[in-house]
């Protein structure tokens, strides 16, 4: 499947994506540094506004593992642009850890180079479609576990990314000024990722999250494999038997997020589609009775929806996602939990306007957002007169900022808020809609607003 997008946006993005991104970041250390107010000694005054309905982190699912209910909580992580390695997720994976109080890991880190016979591979082609890390986590008391799928699609577009080495280096012709130069290199790292997302790498990057969306749901711990080449759906101990009672994440950021919806998306048109592979079919059946949530870090839905139809099935939430409705059988899942994370100071991130889901995303995924904004890099002054936040920042530090931490670990409920997301939060509230599954149609006028922070009831 290929997908264009319009010229002015690659226009865009060839020409100021990499001047804001890697030239801010050069230009506020080493020229406005001196002049720059000093925010370090001052208090923590960036915002935070969550829009949306309420929403559970993975701390619930962690509390709700007992001996009469003995699920395993699951998480996968999928990157955006620019190349990775394995272990990207390192420092974002601690602080979450510390957060829910997973203090043991299991010494078996399983590592499983993903293949799939759904692509076309050419002939002679290596059968490359990324790296998924996978690694075990409990408490103390081993009450509570958490299995974490980390996926690093960068092989996928790294070899075409070869073609634009040679201009990076520029062995030839005249020379580069330094910050020209680091900019043109940035631009060749992480643009291409989009351009050959959009053309022939779209079928191999979404086989890449399916199928590490098909190992988390398919296996155990000790079912997994510990390493080498493999297809989950061909893998014999690939049995789905804990899909029912396990809960599932997804957390991913920039381009990641629009890889992961397209993903689900595939999934929802292919189970919509008569079919005769029974183990597909009986998996359909149960996802199309669970719950999923996607945390989306620096989410680029909107921008990268430019150029695109709308689905085939959009605008009809309450014939796929209402309790009584006429199609609620042919529902994909019976709901999906889009948390949008944006900073306003990101040039590539994007809160998701009120109608967005309805109008651009399946309705047979029964999806629910909510959209949080907040600063993730400081906004400083310069000579009085200008107020700046470093772009580099503002796209890259989710990962590492507490309050992104504290909702993916607790979310947000009347009966749950911790002392963080209270106070330094503050929370427009909308009404869940008792008569679907999902949370759809609700108008903006059901908003509440609650300022000064968290409102407890």
């Amino acid at each position: 499947m290929s997908i264009s997008f319009p010229k002015p946006f690659l226009l865009f993005i060839a020409l100021f994506c990499p001047v804001l991104l890697g030239g801010c970041s050069s230009v506020a250390r080493g020229v406005t540094e001196a002049v720059l107010d000093n925010q370090s000694a001052k208090e923590d005054t960036r915002m935070c506004e969550i829009e949306g309905t309420s929403f559970g982190g993975i701390r619930q699912s962690l509390d709700s593992q007992s001996a009469e209910n003995p699920k395993t909580t699951k998480v996968l992580m999928v990157h955006g642009i620019s190349s990775h390695l394995p272990g990207y997720s390192n420092r974002f994976q601690k602080k979450l850890y510390e957060n829910l109080g997973l203090t043991m890991t299991d010494a078996t880190i399983k590592t499983i180079q993903l293949d799939s016979n759904r692509v076309q591979w050419k002939d002679g082609e290596t059968h490359t479609l990324g790296t998924l890390r996978i690694t075990r986590h409990t408490d103390a008391e081993n009450r509570r576990q958490l299995i974490f799928y980390e996926l690093t699609w960068s092989p996928i577009t790294a070899q075409q990314k070869q073609t634009l080495e040679e201009d990076s280096i520029n062995n030839d012709g005249l020379l580069r000024a330094n910050l020209n130069g680091s900019l043109k290199e940035f631009l060749n790292s992480t643009v291409p990722d989009l351009l050959i997302y959009s053309g022939n790498g779209y079928g191999k990057i979404t086989a890449s999250v399916a199928q590490s969306a098909c190992w988390m749901i398919a296996d155990d711990w000790d079912g997994l494999p510990e390493s080498g080449a493999h297809q989950c759906e061909k893998w014999a101990r690939s049995s789905f038997s804990s899909l029912a009672r396990d809960d599932h994440f997804f957390v991913t950021h920039s381009l990641g997020s629009r890889i992961t919806i397209d993903t689900i998306q595939n999934f929802a048109s292919l189970n919509g589609k008569k079919h005769h592979d029974p183990n597909l079919h009986s998996v359909g059946k149960v996802v199309s009775d669970k719950e999923f949530t996607v945390f989306m870090m620096a989410n680029q839905l909107p921008l990268l929806q430019m150029g695109r139809d709308a689905p085939t099935i959009s605008e009809a939430e309450k014939t796929y996602c209402a309790i009584d409705g006429e199609k609620s059988d042919e529902r994909a899942m019976r709901k999906m939990n889009i948390i949008a994370f944006s900073d306003p100071n990101d040039i590539l991130s994007y809160p998701l306007p009120i109608d967005f889901a309805a109008k651009k995303i399946d309705s047979r995924i029964c999806p629910s957002v909510t959209n949080i904004s907040l600063n993730i890099a400081n906004e400083k002054n310069l000579f009085d007169a200008v107020s700046f936040a470093n772009p580099l920042t503002a796209h890259s530090g989710y990962m590492e900022d507490d309050r992104v931490i504290d909702l993916i670990a607790n979310g947000i409920r009347h009966d749950n808020v911790t002392s963080l997301i209270n106070k330094r939060c503050k929370w427009l509230e909308k009404a869940e809609t008792k008569k679907t599954v999902g949370t759809v149609g609700t108008p903006l006028s059901a908003f509440r607003a609650k300022s000064g922070g968290y409102d407890r009831d």
